[in-house]
């Protein structure tokens, strides 16, 4: 059997090209890496603008639905109002009637006292022209002419009376004729005040008429308005759900390239002996968001947010090798620990995202409670104070869980 001895000089060049393919796939791992990001962080964005624009079209819908049902009960509010007037001016062109029919009998009434006033004024003029002609020497006639004393002595008496009578139907008459005025006076009062309130009840009737044509053309460019926010709607939404499945797919390329990365670090040596998992955290706030709960954009989040204050210490969950280290846009700062295969016969990792500063290097071994970095709000943070909190994602097999499911948080 032959063996073959390696020179000095052989063996450091080998050790170069061993060091230098290391480097390289390590270098191009990171650049990967990096492209893998910044095109899912483009999509993530094109996917946000989108959906934004979407939200907006729709809230400018709802504003339009809003102004629409606003009109319409304005409309029908006006209808309403019509009906009312328009009964109304029924009413009132019957109560004018009337009071023009009041008017003119209470004229006919006046007119027709004044022709009995005008005859008896006339027989009483005729009468006192008699007895003017009776003053010049025809009283003497008639005084010649009486059969017994009685007349000869009531015949004065008897004059007084004719007078007297005569003063009296004139008065009647006069009286009379003053109330048939009044009466008059008020009948036309009550025909000029029905035929103003007619006038008025027409004046509203006009203007509601000119608003409720004004209502329908609003309402119908509002429709118009919704129509064309609805054609816009449907075609933003196609342009949104492709910009979430750009996103979908390129967050899946990253995915595919961090369990790459895991299986790069996850070798058979590599086990977890224990599932006896350590919360991230030895203390926080709160959990502001839990796994699966949809984002703004109706996106399932993928992992548990831990708020706590800027820089507390983070620590691994279980012990593992560092897979990945480094900033990765959404996620800021970010360290994934590949903790290997269990005995349960499936593979565990964990991911801690928004750092404010990485304690380890990718390739590192660190053990279940060693401080991997400190939380931070880099990346894409949303919420008071800044921000701050650790996101936390656990993977078995590749595939996200619920990190509460596995962790005593």
């Amino acid at each position: 059997m032959r063996f073959s001895i390696l020179r000095p000089t052989a063996v450091a060049w080998t050790a170069a090209f061993l060091f230098c393919i290391l480097c390289c796939n390590t270098a191009l791992a990171e650049d990967t890496r990096q492209t893998l990001t910044d095109q899912r962080d483009q999509a993530q964005q094109a996917y946000k603008e989108a959906q934004q624009a979407l939200e907006q079209m729709k809230s400018e819908q709802q504003q339009t639905q809003s102004q629409i049902e606003d009109l319409q009960g304005q409309a029908a509010d006006i209808a309403g109002q019509l009906d009312a007037i328009y009964a109304a001016l029924q009413e009132a062109d019957r109560q004018l009637l009337e009071r023009q029919a009041d008017e003119q009998a209470a004229a006919q009434a006046l007119e027709q006292k004044q022709l009995e006033y005008n005859d008896s004024l006339a027989r009483c003029k005729e009468q006192l022209r008699a007895m003017q002609m009776l003053d010049g020497g025809g009283a003497i006639g008639l005084l010649a002419q009486a059969r017994s004393l009685y007349q000869l002595l009531t015949f004065g008496e008897t004059m007084e009376q004719i007078s007297a009578k005569n003063d009296t139907i004139l008065r009647q008459l006069t009286e009379q004729a003053q109330v048939l005025e009044l009466a008059k006076q008020q009948a036309e009062a009550a025909a000029l005040q029905a035929r103003q309130a007619k006038d008025s009840l027409d004046a509203q009737q006009e203007m509601l008429h000119s608003t409720e044509g004004q209502l329908q053309a609003a309402l119908q460019q509002a429709n118009k308005t919704l129509g064309q926010q609805q054609a816009a709607e449907q075609a933003q939404a196609v342009v949104t759900e492709a910009a979430k499945k750009a996103f979908e797919e390129a967050s899946e390329a990253l995915d595919a390239f961090v369990r790459a990365q895991s299986d790069r670090y996850t070798t058979q040596d590599l086990i977890l002996t224990s599932l006896d998992f350590r919360c991230p955290l030895d203390s926080y706030s709160s959990i502001t968001t839990q796994f699966g709960e949809g984002d703004p954009w109706g996106i399932p989040h993928r992992g548990t947010d831990f708020a706590a204050p800027n820089g507390t210490p983070i620590y691994a969950v279980a012990a593992g090798v560092i897979s990945a280290a480094g900033p990765v846009n959404s996620y800021g700062n970010c360290v994934q620990v590949s903790h290997g295969t269990a005995s349960d016969g499936n593979r565990y990792d964990s991911l801690y995202a928004h750092m404010s500063r990485i304690a380890v290097s990718q390739g590192q071994t660190v053990e279940k409670g060693q401080i991997i970095g400190y939380v931070g709000n880099t990346g894409n943070v949303y919420g008071a104070n800044g921000g701050y909190h650790l996101h936390l994602e656990l993977r078995v097999n590749g595939g996200r869980v619920n990190p509460l499911a596995y962790l005593p948080c």
